[in-house]
């Protein structure tokens, strides 16, 4: 048998190729799919999301949007540890209340720079109603107790619930639209507990005060019965007044400058505080938002902010109401506000009052020169002088009056020389009429 012989570079080759490393090279995999677990509201400005967790992730992005948009939000990037996110209410990635929203997650691996697949569909929930601050519950000269509270985001409907010695268990005493439910047959001889759930219109309930609010009624024949004194009646114009000189109580205690006010803003005030006795919103009876009543008294609708409030029996418990409020509370002691109208309005024995704020406050002359014409309107003048709200955008064909001279066509509106046909006021100014010789 004939040996095979193998050259030493033969050899050398074979060894060099059998002391090589083994190196293999796998392709980069995506991290897995996350798997939705569930999906709730946990208070009127948190949702909570949870997944289960996948392969290859390093992190997690959590995405929501309003359900039914079709454009993915980006809100929070979570470490891999990391199965839960709870999303609270923020001004650049909102939840509002009455509307529903879909939550997804995607896994990431920040080393391959790959993402995984995710859920498109999402998981998706209604919000719930702001928890109910209760105000007091107040025993009446005729034996009912009045309670009340404060308005709750996104609340369309309030349950009234009622328990005492004897009932450890919240017994249901009505349901109401208002801030105010009477009970005419309390427990009498005792204490009675009260409390409220707010509702909206999908059935979501918020949470609602354990301790709730107590008031003792005595029994018919108790000695020591409480004498019922009637609380103090206002005039209207006594309680405005009243709202408003403890506004300024309130903003000079925290270091705000005092607010002014006009007679347009008041009387736009009043006109809300009689809306708010039809419908208690800051959307009027028309549709249109609050802050358009400011327009109609020629005050620039921006920048301007509203307080509601019914059912309190004292310009002081009213002011107390809204500072109890941390958004009233905003709009009461906002910097930037510089003059304030109140309106009240009494229907029954029931107080409606409006606040009604605005930075604009002050009015600015505009001199309109006719330039060797006349104003026919304004008894013939040449110069005449208007006013208007300061940040009132004019515009000449609407707001100024036109002007005529013999021989001439009136072209438009001059202002150092330049032609202009609207105007922002911001400080007092004069234009010029333009005349075309004919």
């Amino acid at each position: 048998m004939k040996r095979k012989r193998f050259s030493f570079l033969t050899l050398l080759i074979l060894t060099v190729i059998l002391l090589m490393p083994v190196t293999t090279q796998a392709a980069a995999k995506k991290p897995g799919t996350v798997k939705l677990s569930s999906i709730k509201a946990t208070d009127y400005n948190k949702i909570n999301i949870k997944w289960k967790k996948t392969s290859g992730a390093t992190n997690y992005i959590v995405y929501y949007k309003e359900a039914g948009s079709k454009k993915w939000i980006k809100i929070k990037t979570l470490d891999s540890a990391k199965s839960s996110y709870t999303h609270t209410s923020s001004k650049k990635y909102p939840i509002d209340t009455g509307y529903k929203y879909t939550y997804t997650v995607k896994a990431y691996n920040k080393k391959t720079k790959k993402s995984g697949a995710y859920n498109k569909k999402g998981l998706t929930t209604n919000t719930v109603p702001q928890t109910v601050k209760l105000n007091e519950a107040k025993l009446n000269s005729n034996g009912s107790v009045t309670i009340s509270w404060f308005k709750a985001g996104g609340a369309d409907t309030y349950d009234v619930y009622v328990r005492n010695k004897g009932n450890t268990k919240w017994l249901s005493l009505d349901t109401v639209s208002g801030l105010s439910c009477t009970d005419k047959y309390p427990f009498e001889g005792q204490d009675n507990i009260y409390t409220v759930k707010a509702y909206s219109k999908s059935g979501k309930a918020g949470k609602y005060d354990t301790n709730g609010v107590k008031v003792y009624v005595p029994s018919g024949d108790d000695d020591d019965k409480p004498d019922i004194t009637p609380a103090p009646t206002f005039t209207e114009e006594q309680f405005a007044a009243e709202i408003f000189r403890l506004t300024n109580v309130e903003r000079a205690k925290h270091g705000e400058p005092l607010v002014q006010t006009n007679n347009d803003l008041n009387r736009a005030a009043m006109e809300r505080a009689k809306e708010i006795s039809i419908k208690f919103s800051h959307t009027r009876p028309d549709g249109t938002d609050s802050t358009s009543i400011l327009s109609e008294y020629g005050i620039p609708d921006y920048n301007g902010g509203e307080n509601i409030a019914a059912g309190f029996t004292s310009p002081q418990s009213t002011i107390d109401g809204w500072m109890n409020s941390p958004g009233h509370r905003v709009a009461l002691l906002n910097t930037y506000s510089t003059h304030l109208g109140v309106g009240v309005y009494k229907s029954g024995s029931t107080y409606y009052c409006v606040q009604v704020f605005t930075a604009y406050g002050e009015k600015e002359k505009l001199t309109i020169d006719a330039n060797g014409g006349y104003f026919p309107t304004l008894n013939n003048v040449s110069v005449y002088d208007m006013y208007f709200y300061h940040g009132t955008k004019i515009k000449f064909s609407r707001d100024i009056p036109t002007p005529v001279r013999e021989g001439y066509t009136f072209v438009g509106w001059s202002r150092y020389g330049r032609t202009m046909t609207n105007l922002r006021l911001t400080c007092d100014e004069e234009i010029s009429a333009i005349w075309s010789k004919n």
